[in-house]
């Protein structure tokens, strides 16, 4: 697989099942995470028969002005993890990938995002926070599993003051940081915002709603650290027995449509998906101006929910991007008013990608 930052937007064309989300999904294992579908690894790979889970692999040459990297990662054998090189060289940092390929995607899963379930809009947000900060992914990481190993320990009755002192120390460094990284970003990309880059495309106001996320706005974050602190040390007996914390890991963000005055999650399917897409231009816009990048996208059914004016009005935008955007339909008639701009790849049955003249 050949990945650049410059070039035509790539389409990949065909009926439902017959492999394109794959090749976007491939793609998007080459940055930090759980990929385009946040599966399990054990579940990426094409099954082969009953309680058979062959390993898998991605392979890409990516070029860009930053420079060109050779890319690996796949699944290891007999674990739910995949090993990375970078040049030959291995690696266990996920913000190292992060450092070398940046990317965004929409699939057809997030078009209710704002309906849905809280974590899907975290995991939305962090992936929009780790293109400007790649460290956010290790911050996130080192912050499940302290909070996954405190839990257990609560849980099982062991109380060793010091291990759960030294993992309340992890969460407090990391959920301070992950918070303050967010806010950061949602101040910066409310600027660009403010302003959508097309009339067909809504502007949109969001904002984060959390227990540090709230706090850090209002107070230091040396007063914040002790807060939490403290809140990890009382809520002890409560986890202890079940209960739930508080904390980076319930946050959520809220989006406003600013023309109708309305929240996201009472607009039409189409606003949603407009929304959506005016937040990750705005990302982009961010990159170019402050970063002089723009990371690599990748648009799943693109034309959905979309009306036809909304859908050219994208292309357009698309075709002006300093980055290659890989996108996937049903429909090859979308692309009509963009012949030869627009590179089309039939998809057969995972078999074949052919290339339409």
């Amino acid at each position: 697989m050949t990945l650049g930052v410059v070039g035509d937007p790539v389409a990949l064309v065909g009926h439902n099942g017959a492999g394109k989300t794959n090749i976007l999904e491939a793609i998007s294992y080459l940055t930090p995470g759980r990929g385009l579908r946040s599966a399990r690894l054990s579940d990426v790979a094409r099954h082969m028969g009953e309680d058979v889970y062959p390993l898998w692999s991605v392979v890409a040459d990516t070029y860009s002005p930053f420079g060109d990297n050779k890319i690996g990662t796949g699944m290891v054998e007999g674990a739910e993890r995949r090993q990375t090189r970078i040049n030959g060289k291995s690696t266990t940092r996920q913000s190292d990938l992060a450092e070398v390929f940046r990317c965004l995607w929409l699939t057809p899963a997030q078009d209710r995002l704002f309906c849905g379930d809280p974590n899907a809009r975290r995991r939305f947000l962090d992936r929009i926070v780790q293109a400007f900060d790649p460290n956010h992914a290790n911050r996130l990481a080192d912050y499940s599993a302290a909070l996954k190993q405190w839990l257990c320990l609560l849980r099982e009755g062991r109380t060793d003051s010091l291990w759960l002192e030294s993992l309340e120390q992890q969460l407090v460094e990391n959920g301070i940081a992950i918070s303050a990284s967010r806010l950061d970003i949602v101040g910066r990309l409310s600027s660009y915002l403010d302003v959508s880059p097309d009339p067909n495309f809504p502007s949109a106001e969001i904002h984060l709603t959390g227990l540090l996320e709230e706090a850090l706005e209002s107070q230091g974050a040396v007063l914040v650290e002790d807060m939490f602190a403290g809140r990890l040390k009382n809520a002890r007996k409560i986890c202890a027995e079940g209960g739930n914390l508080t904390g980076p890991h319930t946050a959520d963000f809220t989006v406003l449509h600013k023309q109708q005055n309305r929240s996201a999650d009472l607009c039409s399917t189409g606003e949603q998906k407009a929304l959506l897409i005016s937040i990750i231009l705005a990302e982009m816009r961010a990159q170019m101006a402050e970063q002089d990048r723009c990371p690599l996208l990748l648009l799943d059914e693109v034309g959905a929910h979309l009306d036809a004016n909304r859908r050219h009005s994208l292309f357009e935008i698309l075709l002006a991007l300093p980055t290659q955007v890989w996108m996937t339909t049903t429909e090859s008639q979308i692309f009509a008013d963009f012949t030869g701009q627009i590179m089309q790849f039939d998809v057969q049955e995972n078999k074949e990608l052919k290339q339409v003249a």
